[in-house]
This record gives structure tokens, C-alpha cells and sequence, in this order.
């Protein structure tokens, strides 16, 4: 596994933290097992990795289609992510997923309420709509595990600078959305980000900022107040991906980067 750190996070669910701070999960049922997101290791694969957790038929879970959390899609037969990914347009995603996508009728598609049976526990899923027109979060059933691949963040924030990605308005409905969701199922899930270790890299909160439905709640106020330009935040040094700057905005323990083309008020 050298590369790799794997954690039993719970029973029989793991995390594995790649070399480039990606998170990926395995979550093994009585009848199979789901990969949820792949992490980037270029050169080498991940299956050896996952073949040492589980012996079970494998199925692959992508939140998100961005290289760091698809990379390894060609190691899978059984592929699920959700459609509205087709809303990028092609040159966009082609360069967000490295040319590493399959075929869209080789992948099922996923949208909320959409159930994965791994036997003895089920993946259940959401639309999160904003990093990427498909963002979903996947909740594993039976000890309530919510993974949430980038569309919350990871205490650093969500990057609403990145190519593909909805307005800002868009994004707000989506995370109204979301939190009547997860409500209804409860509210009482364990969050499982896609970048684990970036909860140690908050601006807001530098020592530890674990995502939660506190972090939810804040991120809703947050979008909100950039909306409507009651907080529109500051120049951020984060990864810029056009010639547009990219600004920082904070509220409570959520943090964004985004940049003002995304808002679209009327």
C-alpha cells in the first residue's frame, strides 16, 4: 500500500488518502463492495490497494466528475455517477476529467433518492448541484455515513472558481435542497469529505474544521450573503483557473472561493 494510508473509519467502511491528499472510501456489504471516488495516482492503480480490504464484486460511486475523484475509472466494469455532468460542455469536461471518462451509456446514472444495494446495507444518493452540475453526496445506510466528494468543501471551503461549475444561485438551491434531505434521513450523519486532510487547512478555523450539518448550515448563509453582495468577501491567492480573480468569503465555520461571474442576480 505504499502511497497510500488506509483507515477503517467503520466497520468494514474505509478511507484511503492518496499521495496527492485525495480521499477515496470502500464500503463493503454482504453481497459487494463500493468504491466511492478514486483519488489521482498517476502511474499506478488502485485496485491492488482495494483488493487487499475486500474480495467482494466491486462497483464504482463517483460524486463528481474532476480527475482527483474519477482517475481511475477504467479499473471498474460497473460505473455510477450522475448525468447532469452532460451539462459541461465537452472541451470543459474532457480537460476537467483528463480524458479519463467512459462512454455515457457505459456509466448507470444517479439522481436523489437513486438506492445502490450492497446486501445487508445501501448507498443512497443526492444531487448537490454547484462544484460541478452533478455533484452528488452518497449516504451508506446502516451506520449513517455521509460522503460528500467536494460539494460542501473540506474545512478549506468549496472552490466555485473551477471551470463547469453552476452559479452561485444555482448552488444555493441545490445545498437548500440537500439539508431538507439529509433532515429528512435524520440529520444525524457522519460527513466523509473528499480531501480529508484539508481539515487542517481552514483560513476560518486553522486547527481542525470537520465537515458536519453545522458546516452545511453556515455554507447556506454564506452563498446567500454573497448573493446578495452582503459579504463578498476578499482577493484569495487559491488556484485560479481563467484570468478572473478569485475572492475568499467566509461565514461561521463555511468558507468559499468563488469568483464574481457566478453570481447572477436579476
Amino acid at each position: 500500500m505504499e502511497g497510500f494510508q488506509v483507515t477503517e473509519i467503520g466497520e468494514k467502511i474505509y478511507c484511503i488518502l492518496d499521495a496527492g491528499n485525495s480521499s477515496f472510501y470502500v464500503v463493503e456489504g454482504e453481497e459487494k463492495a463500493a468504491v466511492i471516488d478514486t483519488g489521482i495516482t498517476a502511474g499506478a492503480k488502485i485496485l491492488p490497494v482495494i483488493r487487499e480490504l475486500t474480495d467482494k464484486p466491486l462497483l464504482l460511486v463517483i460524486t463528481h466528475a474532476h480527475p482527483d475523484h474519477m482517475y481511475h475509472i477504467d479499473e471498474f466494469d460497473e460505473v455510477y455517477m450522475c448525468h447532469e455532468e452532460k451539462k459541461m460542455d465537452p472541451e470543459t469536461l474532457v480537460m476537467l476529467t483528463a480524458g479519463k471518462l467512459k462512454p455515457w451509456e457505459e456509466i448507470h446514472d444517479i439522481r436523489t433518492d437513486s438506492v445502490i444495494s450492497l446486501g445487508g446495507t445501501e448507498l443512497t444518493i443526492c444531487q448537490a448541484p454547484g462544484h460541478t452540475p452533478g455533484s452528488v453526496v452518497v449516504l451508506e445506510t446502516k451506520q449513517n455515513y455521509l460522503f460528500t466528494g467536494d460539494a460542501i468543501g473540506s474545512g478549506c471551503g468549496v472552490w466555485m472558481q473551477v471551470p463547469g461549475g453552476t452559479s452561485l444561485e444555482e448552488y444555493y438551491d441545490g445545498l437548500v435542497g440537500l439539508m431538507a434531505w439529509l433532515v429528512k434521513k435524520g440529520g444525524r450523519m457522519k460527513f466523509f469529505g473528499g480531501h480529508h486532510t484539508q481539515v487542517f487547512e481552514s483560513t476560518a478555523h486553522p486547527v481542525y474544521n470537520p465537515l458536519s450539518l453545522g458546516v452545511l448550515a453556515d455554507l447556506i448563509d454564506l452563498v446567500d450573503q454573497v448573493i446578495h453582495g452582503e459579504n463578498l468577501g476578499r482577493p484569495s491567492n487559491a488556484k485560479p483557473f481563467s484570468k478572473e480573480q478569485v475572492r475568499y468569503a467566509s461565514y461561521g465555520r463555511a468558507e468559499m472561493q468563488y469568483c464574481v461571474s457566478r453570481i447572477h442576480r436579476k
